[in-house]
This record gives structure tokens, sequence and C-alpha cells, in this order.
């Protein structure tokens, strides 16, 4: 019995200095977090191989315009949703996660926008990605994609960064038609050019031979660039470069040949 009594007093005494460690200790971990302060600022851009349209240096420069400094800003005065906010709205910022750790790290990862096209405007350049927002060219770094020029059927105001705000059926089309330049290395290679002529026709320039390529309205992609290739690999072998001048892929089945000599012919 008094065995017993031992065993269940040391229990109670343990279990007391255990609460009495863990009270003490969180309190020494609130009070540490009230008072520990930013001691280094970490930025990861993580798909600067591909683009380096943002740099390390300017998210740090615009953290340092929200107020926050190494040794000065305590973490419990950054609003790290409200730091996202900002950071998302610089042109090129897909998306960005902000931490803080107990050692008083803030950690910044960029993802930046991945542009497909260049469309050149009236109102000046502007990317689009993937999802067909655009966005500004910049200065600081220009992304070697195909170019698209003439009669684009957007109206992008000025420096407008967000998805198209009208035509969204052609902006569709028309990122379809990148992101197939972008996956087919081989047709990224060959075109260099994209042109939209007064009918809303897309017309290409290639980078090999001076032959006119008539793609037509951006639709069926996979098929007419599979005529595109059958052109290449059939006709061209058997007539050589230098006789046509132009190829024309809108009409079904068929690849309409123009000859130099202005002659037509159906292949």
């Amino acid at each position: 019995m008094f065995k017993k009594i031992l065993i269940y007093t040391g229990y109670f005494i343990l279990t007391g200095i255990l609460a009495a460690y863990f009270v003490f200790s969180t309190g020494l971990t609130i009070e540490h977090s009230e008072r520990q302060r930013c001691t280094e600022i970490k930025v990861t851009v993580l798909d600067s191989a591909l683009n380096r349209f943002v740099s390390p240096e300017e998210i740090r420069e615009l953290i340092r315009v929200e107020g926050i400094t190494i040794n000065e800003s305590k973490l419990k005065h950054i609003n790290q949703y409200a730091l996202e906010n900002v950071l998302n709205n610089r042109t090129a910022v897909k998306i960005s996660q902000v931490s803080v750790n107990r050692n008083g790290v803030l950690r910044v990862d960029i993802q930046q926008r991945r542009p497909i096209l260049r469309l050149e405007t009236v109102n000046g350049g502007f990317y689009m990605d993937e999802t067909a927002y655009l966005f500004p060219l910049m200065r600081s770094y220009t992304s070697y994609v195909p170019v698209v020029t003439g009669n684009i059927p957007l109206v992008i105001p000025p420096g407008y960064r967000g998805g198209p705000n009208q035509n969204r059926e052609w902006a569709n089309k028309i990122k379809e038609l990148g992101l197939f330049l972008e996956r087919e290395n081989f047709w990224n290679s060959m075109v260099e050019q994209i042109y939209v002529d007064s009918t809303g026709a897309i017309l290409f320039t290639p980078r090999v031979g001076k032959i006119e390529i008539v793609f037509g309205e951006p639709e069926n992609i996979d098929f007419k660039f599979k005529k595109l290739y059958a052109f290449y690999t059939k006709v061209i072998p058997a007539m050589g470069w230098e006789s046509y001048k132009r190829v024309d892929l809108r009409f079904g089945n068929q690849l309409v040949c123009k000859k130099r000599e202005n002659k037509q012919i159906k292949t």
C-alpha cells in the first residue's frame, strides 16, 4: 500500500514539474517571438535559369520600401499576406510566398511569369504567358519568344497587366499557338515572326527560305503543322527552296502553293 502511495506521489510530482516547465518554456518562446527582429532576408527566384525578369536585389528593395529592414524590424510587425500582395503586383511575378522562422529569417520565394509570345501593339510591347496573362515588356530583360505583329485584335492599354479584357477567344487561340511553338522545338526554331493581316489571317515568316506561310485562323494547329511538315519534307526536296513563294494551309487536306512564276499548284 505504501509503495502505491509513493508511486502516485512521484507521478503527480513529475507531472507538476513537466507542466511547470511547459508553462515556463512557452513563456520564454512568446517573449522571444515578441522581441525577435528580422536577422536576414533570403530571396529565391525559383525559375531564374529560364527567365530573369526579377532579381533578388529588386525584391529586397521592394521589401525595404515597405519598411522592413534587417536588425530593426520585429517579426511580429511583418504582415506576410500584405507583403505577398505587394510582391505579386510586380509586373513579372506570378506568385510569391513569404514566411519567417524563429531565427528571424524572412524567406521570400518568387515564381516568375513564363512568356510564350511577344505582342507588338500600338500601345507598346507585351508578353503573353501560358494562361494568356498579359504584361508589359521590361527594359532589364528580354525573353526570346515568337513575336506577333500586325492587326492584333486586342486593345491593350499602355502598361496593362492582366488577362485579356475583350476578344478572349482569339487571345486563347493565339495562346495555344504559342504553347505549340514552345513545345515543338523544330517549329519554334523555324518560325521567326507571326503576322496578323487585315482579315485576321496568321502569316508566318520562317527563318529558312523566302516563303510566306499562310496559316489562317489560329485553330486546327496540330493538323496545319503536319501539312506544313509534309511541304518541307516532300515538296521542297522534290522542287527546291526557290520554287515557291507562298504556301497556304487554310484549305482542308490541301496545300495550296504559289510558284515564283505565279503558277498555282495543289498538292
